[in-house]
């Protein structure tokens, strides 16, 4: 079966292949039978062979019909104007050359394998093996009737059986092929279709383990710092929103797309469930800019956003962080800020785990990639930054200008 042909196109076009090569070999074979026609009629001037060209011009134009224009009309008139070319071929040779006609003649041979060349008419193994067989008969029926008419003794030929036994053979290894191919073909669609369920099995996974990041072990986090007695109104709301999310199947329905919802709204629906009160957000940038990130991957880019801001309100020991978001040509980012405690950023050590988990995982399963500056009591900076699939077609009016003009532009803040 040719690679990266469909089942469906893969039969039919090996067999037309076939068939088309079958065709340029007969062509070849009459080409050689006038090329010993005319290297006889020049080398014996007194021999009168040149009346066998006038059978091959037929016999040539309905290989070019065939191959152009194949139809079973033009097939079985090829079959009988090679076997008419045959039986003038066999007479003239022997009445020129003044010798007992025999089944094994060279010329005659070239002439057999182009009859037995036709291959086929159309797509089908089994077509292939008929034509194939019909030449051969054509071939052989027209020899020994002739030869038997001049008298001579007419036996099997070697030669042209030998190449129809090898095209039968040829034909029998391609279907062998084509039905193996058909066995392994629902083998690969499954493999194919086990590999799209583990990816989305992974894809998943990932989302649960940095929901349950965001959501229960947070929560058990504030909890053990808690003072002792009831918790605060605060506190018992996003426990109870957390453990919601937890219950519920929204988690795992993928965001709506960019023109179903306003970047706005998303982005003002993190700064709440993100801040839960407790937290002033300074937002500078405009949160348009987002409408240029596809629907699920901008779901993520948020929750990142909003993981940062759950960080700061529950670990920073501060009740005011900065938001700054921006957009390249190709790429969004944001930048999260606070000056709270801090924390060393240092790989293993406590308080990177969630930062892998929900920050940094989260957006390299998107594409995209988080950045992290922290020290004891200095503080923590983390930017996030995310590709556009493409460039936008014009400029955006909220891309950041570098250039040594710019002017910085006025922040809204933004208390949640």
């Amino acid at each position: 079966m040719p690679l990266g042909l469909p089942p469906h196109l893969a039969s039919s076009t090996t067999t037309l292949a076939l068939v088309r090569a079958g065709h340029a070999a007969a062509a070849a074979s009459l080409v050689a039978a006038m090329a010993v026609v005319l290297t006889l009629q020049t080398t014996l001037p007194d021999l009168a062979v040149w009346p066998a060209l006038i059978v091959l011009v037929p016999m040539i134009g309905l290989l070019v019909l065939l191959e152009r224009t194949p139809s079973t009309f033009i097939a079985v008139g090829y079959l009988l104007v090679g076997g008419a070319c045959i039986a003038w071929f066999t007479v003239i040779g022997s009445a020129q050359l003044e010798v007992t006609p025999r089944n094994d003649d060279f010329t005659v041979g070239l002439l057999k394998a182009a009859v037995i060349l036709i291959v086929g008419v159309g797509p089908g193994i089994a077509r292939c093996v008929l034509w194939t067989t019909a030449g051969l008969l054509v071939a052989e029926t027209s020899s020994a009737v002739v030869i038997v008419a001049l008298g001579g003794v007419w036996g099997p030929a070697p030669g042209p059986i030998t190449l129809w036994v090898f095209l039968v053979l040829g034909l029998a290894s391609l279907q062998l092929r084509r039905l193996q191919a058909r066995t392994a073909i629902p083998a690969l669609y499954r493999a194919a279709r086990d590999e799209m369920l583990a990816e989305t099995r992974r894809g998943f996974e990932r989302r649960a383990t940095a929901l349950v990041h965001d959501t229960m072990l947070n929560d058990l986090a504030l909890i053990a710092q808690h003072d002792e007695g009831p918790l605060r109104p605060g506190i018992g709301d996003a426990v109870r929103a957390d453990l919601a999310t937890l219950v519920g199947e929204e988690w795992l329905i993928d965001e709506a797309s960019p023109s179903e919802r306003s970047a706005h709204a998303e982005f003002e629906r993190m700064l709440a469930d993100a801040t839960a009160g407790e937290l002033t957000v300074v937002v500078a940038g405009d949160p348009g800019i987002l409408n240029r990130v596809d629907g699920h991957a901008r779901a993520e880019f948020l929750r990142a956003i909003g993981q940062a801001l759950v960080n700061v309100r529950r670990h920073a020991g501060v009740t005011e962080a900065e938001v700054v978001l921006g957009a390249q040509h190709d790429e969004v980012s944001a930048m999260v800020v606070d000056a709270g405690r801090g924390f060393d950023p240092t790989p293993g050590v406590e308080g990177r785990l969630g930062v892998g988990l929900s920050i940094v995982a989260r957006l390299e399963a998107i594409g995209g990639e988080a950045q992290l500056w922290s020290r004891v009591g200095s503080g923590t900076t983390v930017m996030l930054r995310l590709p556009l699939a493409a460039p936008p077609v014009s400029p955006d009016p909220f891309d950041i200008d570098d250039g040594p003009d710019a002017r910085p532009q006025s922040a809204p803040e933004v208390t949640a």
